[in-house]
């Protein structure tokens, strides 16, 4: 192979072949990176945008091989610059960025390398080949490493000096536990410690990478906070999909409108969101913010969607939670028929759970569902048949299994 044109032949020939599994080899890829860097896998945000970074780049390169464009002409694609700037705001060393370079470069190159190894029978053609082509991905990841490094440095800066960066440094210190002034961390949030606070987490999933979420969430934050008379709530962004947010109350608010604005779902309007419960102080600032973070788990394990979900009304399923398998399978045994999941049973289910909180007052539990009385005494029978007991027997065991099994999730 030493005519060049042979080597362009080869190179544009195994590109245009490899393209159509781009997919495949992209998701070996990011497997194989995260094998060597668990912590990306575990966060959400890097997850993502590892994928993406990796699928663009990939895609970029086949394609230059098959085209048979110069490597001086590569530039980083979208996905990578994005990359650099979600590693920069999950708090990531520029280490830990280079690092995925370097892993995904490795694949890459044993990827291409094997491919060769089966196209090309003769030792010195194939040499030539696996030299043309080192020195070419070689040339490609030093030119991307470059400009995601300069990316990384300019959006380092840009976060160092925003208030926002300033205040989640804030928040982060106050959360850990770390000495801080209260009079400082209150100047540097303009938000009051001292009162009792509602912790909340609120978030979403965009359906497109480059969607800007954090305003539409901090713009439902701030639906909740004013339909509890609170309309200056403390936002925090944690990432680009997830907010932070405390609602502040110089008095104890009143649990009804708590209630109420929990099950207002014109607020989220498609957003999740979950709260702690009105804790005083900064131990309670810290306290309901935890509490928030659990009752978010309790809905993403169960698929709630469009509501916001207290941590008070899914304390018991959190802390009974801590072991699935029994959970599973204490749920099983107390209900019976009555765990079916067509939609029939559903509903009785429902009825029943709302009779038990409402302390088996009939009307109460018809008037909160928005059905007739005589609806709820006829599901509250089938339950019982499905149960083959009444339902005041083994009622605690009752009531926890049902709030577990919509827990639970699928």
């Amino acid at each position: 192979m030493t005519d060049p044109s042979a080597w362009d032949d080869v190179r544009r020939q195994t590109a245009a072949e490899m393209l159509p599994r781009l997919r495949d080899l992209v998701d070996e890829c990011v497997v194989y990176i995260n094998a060597h860097q668990p912590e990306l896998a575990s966060d959400p945000e890097l997850a993502a945008g590892l994928q993406s970074s990796a699928y663009d780049n990939f895609e970029q390169i086949f394609r230059m091989l098959a085209d048979g464009s110069p490597v001086f002409e590569a530039s980083a694609p979208a996905g990578a610059i994005d990359y650099a700037e979600i590693m920069v705001k999950r708090g990531q060393p520029l280490q830990t960025l280079l690092r995925a370079y370097r892993l995904g470069t490795m694949y890459f190159w044993r990827l291409w390398r094997r491919e060769f190894v089966t196209r090309i029978d003769d030792p010195d053609e194939l040499m030539q080949a696996v030299d043309h082509s080192m020195q070419f991905v070689f040339d490609y990841v030093d030119a991307i490493a470059e400009e995601v490094t300069e990316e990384y440095a300019v959006q380092r800066e840009r976060w160092a000096r925003s208030a926002a960066a300033l205040r989640h440094e804030t928040v982060v210190r106050l959360l850990s536990g770390e000495g801080i002034d209260l009079d400082v961390a209150t100047q540097r949030l303009s938000y009051d410690l001292r009162r009792r606070h509602l912790g909340l987490v609120l978030w979403t999933h965009p359906e497109h990478e480059a969607e800007d979420v954090i305003h539409r969430l901090e713009q439902g934050a701030r639906r909740l906070a004013a339909s509890m008379g609170a309309p200056r709530p403390l936002l925090v962004p944690d990432g680009r999909t997830t907010l932070w947010a405390w609602i502040g109350f110089e008095d104890e608010p009143d649990p009804d409108l708590l209630d109420h604005a929990a099950r207002d779902s014109d607020a989220l309007r498609g957003l999740h969101a979950a709260t702690g419960e009105v804790e005083d102080g900064i131990r309670g600032f810290v306290d309901t913010h935890t509490e928030a973070l659990r009752a978010r788990e309790m809905a993403e394990r169960s698929g709630r969607r469009g509501q916001v979900v207290r941590y008070g009304r899914v304390v018991v399923s959190s802390l009974l939670l801590a072991d699935t398998d029994r959970a599973r399978r204490f749920v099983a045994r107390e209900l019976g028929a009555l765990a079916a999941a067509d939609d029939a049973t559903t509903r009785i289910r429902a009825t029943v759970q709302v009779h038990l909180e409402e302390q088996l007052r009939t009307g109460v539990t018809a008037k909160r569902l928005g059905i007739h009385q005589n609806t709820v005494t006829y599901r509250v029978r089938q339950a019982e048949a499905l149960l083959g007991r009444s339902v005041t027997d083994r009622r605690y065991e009752l009531e926890t299994a049902l709030r577990l099994l919509g827990s639970l999730g699928d």
